[in-house]
C-alpha cells in the first residue's frame, strides 16, 4: 500500500492532458490491494470529421487512467475526461475473480471544468480468459452527458430552451487484452458510440461516432 500514494499522485497529475475514447479494462477486476496504470491513445472517426477540417492530428488523443482493487470482486477506477477533466469508475464482478468468465456491472462519474460538462454513466462489461494471457471482453455502457450551453453569435430566431435531459450515447466497446507478463499488458480496442437524446438547448449534438485506440496497462495485471 505504500506506493499506492505515489503511483495515484503521478496519474492525477497527468490527468489535464488527456481525453477519454476508450474503455480499456477487462471484466475481471484489479487484484484487492494493488494498482495498474494504463496509458493509451485513441482515435475517432465520425460523418463531420471532413466539413470540420479533423484530420488524423486533431483526432487522436492521449489518456491515462488507474485502476485500485478494492476486494476480490470489486475496483476503482481514475482517468482522464474530455481534455481536462477527471472521472472515476467502480465495477464489481458478480462471479469469482478466479474464473474465465467475468461479467460486471459498473457506474462512473465524470467533470470538466472548460465549457462545463457533467457525465453519468452506467453499464457492465462481460469478458472471458482463453487463456492466461489472452481475454477478449465486450462492453455496453449509456453516458448521459450535461453540457455548459455556448450560444453561437449571432443567435438564430428559433433558439430552443434548455430541456435538462443531457445528451446521451450508447457506448458498444470490443477490445482484447494480451499480458506479456505478471506486471504488463496490451490491450486493443475498437468502440461505436450511438448517440441517444439531445437537448438542443445546449448548442451541441453528437453524432455518430467510432473509436480505435491502443493501451498499455502497467502494474499487477494478473488476479
Amino acid at each position: 500500500m505504500r506506493h499506492f500514494s505515489a503511483i495515484f499522485g503521478l496519474l492525477i497529475a497527468a490527468l489535464t492532458s488527456g481525453c477519454s475514447f476508450g474503455s480499456f479494462q477487462t471484466a475481471h477486476t484489479q487484484a484487492a490491494g494493488t494498482v495498474s496504470v494504463t496509458p493509451g491513445v485513441a482515435r475517432v472517426f465520425n460523418r463531420v470529421d471532413d466539413q470540420n477540417g479533423r484530420d488524423t492530428l486533431t483526432n487522436v488523443g492521449l489518456q491515462l487512467g488507474g485502476r485500485l482493487g478494492i476486494t476480490k470482486r470489486v475496483d476503482a477506477g481514475l482517468g482522464t475526461f474530455m481534455l481536462g477533466g477527471v472521472k472515476a469508475d467502480v465495477k464489481v464482478n458478480l462471479l469469482d475473480p478466479h474464473q474465465r468468465l467475468a461479467i460486471a456491472p459498473r457506474l462512473g462519474a465524470g467533470i470538466r471544468g472548460t465549457r462545463s460538462v457533467g457525465m453519468l454513466e452506467g453499464g457492465a462489461i462481460a469478458s472471458y480468459r482463453f487463456a492466461d494471457w489472452f481475454e477478449p471482453y465486450f462492453g455496453l455502457t449509456f453516458a448521459n452527458h450535461w453540457i455548459e450551453p455556448e450560444p453561437p453569435d449571432p443567435l438564430p430566431a428559433n433558439v430552443v430552451g434548455r430541456r435538462g435531459t443531457g445528451d446521451g450515447l450508447l457506448q458498444l466497446n470490443l477490445g482484447v487484452q494480451l499480458i506479456a507478463s505478471e506486471h504488463v499488458a496490451f490491450l486493443g480496442e475498437f468502440g461505436h458510440w450511438t448517440p441517444l437524446n439531445d437537448d438542443p438547448g445546449d448548442f451541441y449534438a453528437f453524432v455518430p461516432t467510432n473509436v480505435a485506440g491502443v493501451a498499455l496497462r502497467i502494474g499487477r495485471v494478473r488476479p
